[in-house]
Parts: structure tokens; C-alpha cells; sequence
């Protein structure tokens, strides 16, 4: 992928994890913009019209093309990349997940990175969340600057009871990004169960002041009236 490629890439990660933190599985799926070839060989061609059918939502022929476009070539990443995301948003969890696997195998790949983070999405869609966190994990080694999946494994630590493993997740997001509502509620919540009330209440609070109109704050100040503040 080129830098601008790579940067929206990452943004489009950010956005989707918002929602995945929501529960909003559907929406966050919508976020996932596919990865453009850059060849006019007939099975470049094929890729395009499927990326092109899946973003108009229509994934059945988006899914026929990608097809196509393996049979011509069967190395061309990109389909490969952007079947799995049609067969994520199908439903087809096992399926997109052998795709991401086959494709993060691949040493030579630049769609590594983003082939383990969607395959952790696939994989804690099948509930198999320890190996969703492990391919996030891989996921962010490959590329620190893909963090979205700092917050993912936050909220899969935290959905087991794991709330210090889930705290680290979340500073360590904070680190990147100081002004992250959603990390900042999370950390609260997670420091509330752990016993850690006035940590809780303070980054609540934190979260209420910064940005006081986002879904966040609203979330922050149902919780902080719950605990009496």
C-alpha cells in the first residue's frame, strides 16, 4: 500500500474499533475500505470491480469478482485481503479468517499487519478470544502504528476479568493518544471493577470535561450518577 494508503488504513481501524468497544459490530465492519491493486492484468481489473461492488454494500458479486481475480492470479494479495473483509461482512468468520491467514503467512505481504488485526476480529466473532488477542497482538508488532488494536485487546482482557492486563491496554493507548475519550472510559470502568474508585471517578470525569457532547461523556456521567458522584 502506498503511505496515504496506510495512514487510512489505519484511520479506517481506529473507527471500526470505536464501535467494536459498542458492541456495534455491523458498523464497525462498514469501516473497512479494502485495498486497491495497482496492475491493469484482467485479474487487477477483477479486484477493482469488487472492491468497487462491495463498497456500494453489494458483497455476493463482490465476492464472485474477488473469485475471478484469484483464479487469474492466484498471489494477487489485495483480492485476497478484500475477499476476506466481503466474507467478514458476510458472516462467513471461518472462512475470512483463513483468508487472513493465508495471507499473513506470506513474509513477503505488505497487508501483514492489517490481515492479523481483521483476523482477530474474525476470530473473537467466532468466540475464540484468546487467539483474537494473539493475532492483535501480532497485528500491532508488525506495525505499532495500527494502536486501534490496543484498545481491542483492552476490551477483550477486560471481558474476561482480566482488568490489569486490560488496564496496560488502555495507558499504553493513552500514551499514543492523550485527548482518547473511549480509552479514557474504558480505563475507568476497568479501574471501578478492579476497586479503584477514585481512579475511576477521576478519569470519568476526564472524560465528561473533554468532550462533553461525544457518547463517551454520555456513557461517563450515566456511571459517575450510579456511583453517587
Amino acid at each position: 500500500m502506498t503511505p496515504a494508503q496506510t495512514v487510512e488504513s489505519r484511520n479506517a481501524c481506529d473507527r471500526s474499533v470505536q464501535y467494536i468497544l459498542r458492541g456495534q459490530y455491523d458498523a464497525a465492519l462498514r469501516q473497512l475500505d479494502g485495498a486497491k491493486s495497482s496492475g491493469a492484468s484482467p485479474a487487477d481489473v477483477e479486484n477493482l470491480r469488487g472492491l468497487a461492488l462491495m463498497l456500494q454494500g453489494k458483497l455476493q458479486p463482490a465476492l464472485s469478482s474477488f473469485a475471478r481475480a484469484l483464479e487469474l492470479q492466484p498471489s494477487l494479495q489485495e483480492a485476497l485481503y478484500n475477499r476476506g473483509l466481503a466474507l467478514l461482512r458476510t458472516g462467513r468468520y471461518e472462512a475470512a479468517s483463513a483468508d487472513f491467514e493465508r495471507l499473513w503467512k506470506d513474509a513477503s505481504s505488505t497487508l501483514r499487519a492489517d490481515a492479523a488485526y481483521h483476523n482477530g476480529i474474525a476470530l473473537d466473532r467466532l468466540g475464540r478470544h484468546a487467539d483474537a488477542e494473539s493475532w492483535l497482538s501480532r497485528a500491532f508488532e508488525l506495525d505499532p502504528q495500527l494502536d486501534g488494536a490496543l484498545l481491542y485487546i483492552g476490551m477483550l482482557r477486560e471481558r474476561k476479568g482480566d482488568l490489569q492486563g486490560a488496564g496496560r491496554a488502555y495507558l499504553d493507548y493513552l500514551a499514543r493518544h492523550p485527548n482518547s475519550a473511549t480509552a479514557a472510559l474504558r480505563f475507568g470502568l476497568a479501574a471501578h471493577r478492579a476497586g479503584r474508585s477514585d481512579v475511576a471517578r477521576r478519569y470519568l470525569q476526564q472524560v465528561v470535561d473533554s468532550s462533553p457532547g461525544s457518547l463517551d461523556a454520555h456513557e461517563a456521567r450515566k456511571f459517575l450518577v450510579m456511583w453517587g458522584e
